[in-house]
């Protein structure tokens, strides 16, 4: 359902309309009042997490631009949910977006439903045993995403859900298709796949990503090339390096304060 009010776009699911209006959440502006409770917040964007009859939902609220932005990233994640969801991806239920334009986006929010499972991220600190026979069906996961044109830009182990039976992708503000999709992108998502594995399981790391690139591989022949394997050593090396630069300006910042 699509509601116009001047600049204002609010799109709310056909099975959440009722749910919402009951909740008070029928009109754009309801959606940026103290709704829910705080969950993440930084400079550009907040998250809060609401519960509606029963169901957990994340509101993204987005409210800084950069001005070469074509899409938002609430935009961008309400097409991602859609358009993943028709190709059989596990990805968060829609539930609603809205977006405020000038002459450019002003405002914009996307409402999700929270996804099944474990946090991959959380299991294998818990269980590194079961890292090893995931390996295979997440490989065949990123394969089959990249094959359809996908790249995710931020592949960690913490944007993925496991159910027990199949994965989940979260955080889809980033993702981008492309007919001819460019082997950098995939060598980043790959590349932040393995840093954060290595970051939590170690030595054991390199069997998982040994089996992971066999079957990788098997759509994907390419990815052991020399040349490539050495690609993606080199993006891994560089996300490290990034990350550890941002750790140690927190560590300045907080002894500061």
């Amino acid at each position: 359902m699509w509601r116009f009010g001047g600049r204002k776009v609010l799109e709310i699911a056909p099975a959440w309309s009722r749910p919402l209006r009951r909740a008070g959440l029928a009109e754009f502006e309801a959606f940026w009042g103290r709704v829910g409770r705080p969950f993440k917040s930084k400079p550009d964007r907040e998250i809060r997490l609401l519960e509606i009859e029963g169901r957990p939902l994340f509101l993204k609220r987005y409210f800084r631009f950069g001005w070469k932005e074509r899409l938002c990233g609430a935009e961008r994640e309400w097409w991602a949910v859609r358009e993943l969801s028709g190709y059989g991806f596990g990805v968060p239920e829609p539930v609603a977006f809205g977006l405020e334009k000038g002459l450019r986006p002003r405002r914009a929010f996307s409402l999700l439903a929270a996804v099944p499972g474990r946090r991959l991220e959380d299991l294998f600190q818990e269980e590194p045993e079961i890292a090893l026979p995931l390996a295979p069906p997440l490989a065949n996961l990123a394969a089959r995403f990249h094959a359809l044109g996908f790249s995710h830009q931020d592949f960690y182990l913490c944007h993925l859900f496991w159910d027990g039976s199949r994965f989940f992708l979260i955080d889809l503000q980033r993702v981008r298709r492309s007919e001819s999709l460019r082997i950098r992108w995939i060598i980043k998502d790959l590349a932040q796949l393995f840093y954060a594995a290595r970051g939590i399981l170690g030595e054991d790391c390199r069997e998982f990503e040994r089996v992971f690139l066999q079957d990788y591989a098997r759509y994907h022949p390419w990815i052991r090339a020399a040349k490539m394997l050495k690609r993606l050593e080199s993006k891994i090396r560089r996300i490290a390096a990034h990350d550890a630069k941002i750790k140690a300006r927190s560590k300045v910042h907080q002894r500061a304060v």
